[in-house]
């Protein structure tokens, strides 16, 4: 892998500076007792199921699992204190999903950060250089793979998600135009998890009214769709800064379709909606 094309998430590199304001900068320091004390989170260690309260800010982990099992747990659990809101029993399924998905990612950021791994001298292959990270970072093997597919993955993404570098337009004027009443979704989805997709390409035929919010389903599955080169043309990225989450429409995000017209003009005829952004509006 090529590392110098690897991008960072604004999470990740929250992490990061959080770790290097304090001195966090090599893998001996991501104890679970340097680290709580670095995010002001309480954590005990008892003989039951590990879990996390995020009012009170305390983790408990399972004192019977093996140490790289409960370094990775308590990475997790903080994602959840630390980004997480409200009892997941009183949510909809969905957002559980989210949530647990974001925890996940968090801890992936915050165990095995990119800032210390790019360090290493690893081997070619992936499930020798696993091996070496599970060693160096203390987590479960099939972890510290998941990480290196996770950077595999945004490398292989980069050229696609650099080609929506916009410059904000003006906005024109435009002659009346009606639209469908539910937008045309289908999903992208990676090669190594077909579950979910990494992004999603919403398209309304007729135009989109861009004075408008637009509402979309998330609570589904979606079709595939291959990207294609000129799948760029006339297309917008949607940020989560321009997602909210309706409180009476369950299952459904809108997007602030004015706030988009700002950035990219009126032209775009599809719009691409990164998971990540869809999980970061949900978690805030």
């Amino acid at each position: 892998m090529n590392l110098s094309k690897y991008f960072k998430t604004p999470l990740e590199q929250t992490i990061e500076n959080h770790y290097l304001s304090r001195a966090i900068l090599v893998p001996n320091d991501l104890t679970i007792e340097r680290i709580s004390e670095a995010f002001n989170v309480e954590v005990h260690f008892k003989s039951v199921k590990s879990f996390s309260d995020n009012e009170l800010c305390v983790i408990v982990i399972n004192q019977q699992d093996e140490r790289d099992v409960q370094h990775k747990t308590f990475f997790h659990e903080l994602g959840h204190v630390l980004r997480h809101v409200g009892d997941q029993r009183q949510i909809s399924e969905l957002f559980q999903q989210m949530q647990e998905a974001d925890a996940e990612r968090f801890s992936l950021y915050a165990a095995i950060p990119f800032f210390m791994l790019e360090k290493l001298q690893l081997p070619a292959f992936e499930e020798e250089a696993a091996g070496i990270v599970a060693t160096v970072f203390q987590v479960p093997p099939e972890f510290a793979l998941l990480r290196l597919k996770q950077i595999r993955e945004r490398i292989a993404s980069a050229e696609f998600m650099t080609a929506f570098t916009y410059t904000a337009v003006a906005k024109e004027n435009t002659l009346p135009y009606t639209t469908t009443p539910e937008p045309i979704i289908r999903g992208v989805y990676g090669l190594d998890d077909l579950s979910r997709p990494h992004t999603l390409i919403i398209e309304q035929r007729g135009g989109f009214k861009w004075d408008q919010p637009l509402y979309i389903e998330v609570n589904g599955t979606f079709k595939s769709v291959d990207v294609h080169p000129n799948s760029n043309r006339n297309s917008a990225v949607v940020r989560s800064s321009d997602l909210l989450i309706p409180p009476s429409r369950s299952g459904y995000v809108m997007i602030d379709m004015e706030r988009i017209a700002s950035r990219h003009g009126q032209n775009a005829n599809k719009l691409f909606l990164t998971i990540e952004a869809l999980e970061d509006a949900i978690n805030f």
